[in-house]
């Protein structure tokens, strides 16, 4: 859920606006203490751009949007007024109390009542600050004793299999907990409310496995993706008892076909490449693998999987297509036209490089920027190409990196001649990643990935011939940017 206003840069504005974002507060399940804190940092923020950020008696404007998930609230402010960067003005507790200079101090608030703070200086783009804070839940384990928690169900003759409910939330944090205690790596599923959440806003779908006596098996869910008609077959687990005995096919089944009814073009998978059991899952299935991305998940030791990894945890893109697609013409550099037919071709698609021609590129690119700070991880979507593309997202990767962000994802259109211009981007640090199949505005991309450190690809397990040829393109240009940077 997400709301978006825009006001004139105004004293007058101020009280407003804030206000806009504590009502969206107490919404988001904030109690009202946090939601004062909220408040206080649009506060803060608002006000210093309002007295500091234009030149006086002019007509500006900046924008306040919130966005509500079921275990966060992020708030973003953007304003295109005159440079400015918080770390070059420090907050300095002994000259504050010696000499009364309290430079600084509101950035140093907001960092304090926020569980996240990003600012991004985007040049002639503007000024953007990032505020996050986590909706307060109670974890599986508070609402329920370790032997209800970590009881195994008996086996049964027959399985019963419906699509989730609201009601299921607690079930299924609670056969989470039991198959992986405190490993799996998207969080919010130990959480109950947020689960229930997800559900009721019709964010994900999926289906629950019981035994005749009613206790869950199994799981196996659907998210569907805000920005295009695709959803990510995200969350997926059967009880060890209970594995062997067909759960997962009847499960995976069960999704497409629901998928199918509520018009989803097309079904991916991020399959952990830790091992190759959910990649042969999904290959068994019709899915084919489309790209590879590195450090989706923050290392993590997974039961009865690894002991020690090591490393941030990455994934292949399997996907499905849901609709019939035999042809497609894209752009790209010259160097990725055949590793993109393979994909294409692994997808039922017959794919030609387009010969568009490019004319002259505005001066300002125009993109958008998703992070998750949870995960660490951001994605940058170029929405049209300018001249200053690459600075601009050099600039935008470093600055993440500096706020802690460990991968950096970038997708190009490859809907738009200019793509195929793009520049080698290894000298930048960035590396192929593969096609992002119908993944913003129901379109293709060809995404490219910078990690913040080393990686080892020899962690990387990937299961299918593609996902192999894909590994490959990987790691070479993965070792042709750490060259660069010796």
């Amino acid at each position: 859920m997400k709301s978006e206003i825009v006001l004139p840069s105004r004293v007058p504005a101020i009280e407003p606006a804030v206000e806009f974002v504590r009502s969206w507060g107490l919404k988001s399940g904030l109690t009202p203490e946090k939601a004062d804190e909220l408040a206080l940092c649009a506060d803060e923020i608002i006000t210093d751009v309002v007295r500091f950020a234009f030149p006086p008696n002019e007509e500006h404007f900046f924008v306040v949007s919130v966005e509500i998930r079921p275990s966060e609230i992020e708030l973003v402010l953007r304003e295109l007024g005159e440079p400015f960067d918080p770390d070059a003005h420090p907050y300095n507790r002994e000259r504050a109390l010696e000499e009364g200079k309290f430079e600084g101090a509101g950035i140093e608030v907001v960092k304090h009542l926020s569980d996240h703070f990003l600012f991004l200086n985007k040049g002639r783009a503007g000024k953007e600050f990032r505020i996050v804070k986590r909706v307060p839940a109670k974890h599986i384990t508070e609402l329920l004793p370790e032997s209800r928690l970590t009881e195994e169900p008996t086996a049964t003759e027959n399985y019963v299999l419906k699509p989730v409910s609201p009601e299921d939330a607690e079930d299924i944090s609670r056969l989470i907990y039991r198959t992986y205690r405190y490993t799996y790596p998207k969080e919010d599923l130990y959480y109950p409310e947020r689960v229930r959440a997800y559900i009721e806003r019709g964010e994900k779908f999926g289906v629950i496995v019981r035994t005749e006596k009613g206790e869950p098996v199994g799981y196996f869910a659907v998210i569907v993706k805000p920005d295009s008609s695709i959803g990510e077959v995200g969350e997926a687990v059967v009880s060890p008892a209970h594995r062997g005995k067909g759960i997962m096919k009847r499960m995976m089944a069960s999704l497409i076909e629901m998928a199918k009814e509520r018009g989803l073009l097309g079904l991916y998978g991020e399959a952990i490449t830790v091992h190759t059991i959910s990649q042969r899952v999904n290959a068994k299935f019709g899915f084919s693998s489309t790209a590879l991305l590195l450090g989706t998940f923050p290392s993590a030791r997974i039961v009865g999987i690894e002991s020690n990894y090591g490393q941030r945890i990455s994934v292949v893109i399997d996907f499905l297509h849901l609709i019939e697609r035999k042809k497609e013409v894209f752009y790209a550099p010259v160097r990725y036209r055949k590793i993109l037919k393979d994909i294409y071709r692994g997808l039922g698609v017959e794919a030609k490089a387009g010969r568009g021609r490019v004319g002259e590129l505005p001066s300002v690119s125009k993109l958008s920027l998703n992070v998750n700070s949870s995960l660490g991880t951001a994605e940058i979507v170029v929405k049209k190409a300018g001249k200053d593309l690459i600075d601009r997202i050099v600039k935008k990767r470093n600055r993440l990196f500096e706020k802690g962000i460990e991968v950096v994802y970038v997708d190009f259109p490859l809907f738009r001649p200019e793509t195929k211009e793009i520049p080698d981007l290894k000298p930048y640090g960035f590396v192929f990643a593969g096609l992002m199949p119908l993944f913003h505005d129901s379109k293709d991309y060809l995404r490219f990935q910078s990690v913040k450190g080393s990686y080892d690809m020899s962690k990387v397990k990937v299961y299918s011939d593609l996902s192999k040829k894909i590994k490959r393109i990987v790691g070479r240009e993965l070792r042709e940017v750490g060259k660069r940077k010796g």
